[in-house]
């Protein structure tokens, strides 16, 4: 007996998904292009047309490395360096540079020279593409691993790369890098 009132249970929620489907379709009005069959397992996702697209490997690699303290659009809390619209002044010149391969937890990251460029590169290209320098050049995997073998303390290193930044006019004011680790 349970067997067929799941069965039957199933029978309706596919009927439902259908008319669903059929009603978001015909909302969309003629010429509207059709809605893909949806991959998400939740029938009510289904109806809608929702769609999981999976993350590039690149961003999946941030999401387990990078994520959880600088959060998922650059941005945390004042604690943790912000990425957004900021990243990418430290490329403008080469102790800058060499600064992002080399602060702890990206030099120490079990990941190899090849990710590590990738992740550095996917970091400043999505989240600080308009501070670059116009003439950047990628990280290279070769660079990250001469690099990454150097340790640093990471505050003053930025405090000086900072001052320096703002020495040669590549940012107007110390503020636009500013961030404090004492504001716990």
């Amino acid at each position: 007996m349970r067997a067929h009132g799941t069965s039957i249970a199933r029978g309706f929620l596919a009927g439902l998904c259908s008319l669903a489907a059929v009603a978001v379709a015909a909302a969309a009005g003629p010429g509207a292009p059709p809605i893909e069959a949806s991959n998400v397992p939740d029938v009510i996702a289904q109806a809608s047309g929702l769609r999981v697209v999976p993350m590039p490997r690149i961003a999946q690699i941030y999401a387990r490395n990078c994520q959880g303290c600088h959060g998922h659009l650059g941005v945390s809390v004042a604690q943790i360096p912000r990425l957004a619209e900021r990243v990418g002044y430290f490329t403008r010149i080469p102790e800058g540079r060499r600064y992002l391969v080399q602060v702890p937890n990206v030099a120490m990251n079990p990941s190899s020279d090849e990710d590590i460029a990738a992740l550095l590169n996917w970091v400043l290209e999505t989240y600080s593409r308009a501070q670059l320098p116009v003439h950047f050049r990628p990280y290279t995997a070769q660079e990250v691993g001469k690099l990454r073998k150097a340790r640093i303390d990471p505050e003053p290193t930025r405090q000086r790369i900072i001052a320096r930044l703002v020495a040669l006019k590549l940012i107007p004011t110390a503020d636009v890098l500013a961030w404090s680790p004492s504001a716990y």
